[in-house]
Parts: structure tokens; sequence; C-alpha cells
């Protein structure tokens, strides 16, 4: 059963996620892979954290995968909070 503190958990998981995206986007563009890397596990351990995923024994998991559904709900849930401020 979904219930309201499953989906403010979500929303948190979505939060976290966005954070360590912008991290690496941003560890990508100094160049610095070690800290690249440490942002893709802390990706992969999120999506694993936030679907209650115990990867030793769903070995069918396509992890790739469930990033990428992971990544679209992340970033739906920013553009539902963004506030477009028109500056004349």
């Amino acid at each position: 059963m979904f219930d309201q503190y499953n989906e403010g958990t979500g929303s948190e998981y979505a939060r976290i996620f966005r954070l360590l995206s912008a991290a690496k986007d941003e560890a990508e563009k100094l160049q610095l892979r070690n800290l690249m890397h440490l942002t893709n596990m802390a990706l992969l351990q999120v999506v694993i954290d936030w679907d209650g995923i115990d990867p030793d024994r769903e070995l069918d998991v396509n992890l790739e995968k469930l990033l990428g559904s992971k990544a679209k709900i992340a970033m739906k849930d920013a553009s539902e909070n963004l506030i477009l401020i028109d500056r004349h």
C-alpha cells in the first residue's frame, strides 16, 4: 500500500538524486574523475535504496534501466516545483 509516508520518502530520494546529479555534472566539467566515479556510485545506491532492492538477491534487476527511470522521476518532480519569474 502506498501511503503518505512513502510518498514523502520518494520525494526525498528524488531530491537527493537531483543533488548528486548536479554534483556529478560539476565534477565532469572540472574533469574530476574520482569524484565522478563516487557520484555515480552514490546515484546507484540511491536508486537501490529508493526501490528497496537487494542487488545480491535480485540478479535480474537492470540497474542502468532503473537509474534512467528514477532520473526521469526526479527531474519531473523538479520541474513541477519550478517557479518561473518573468523579469521586465
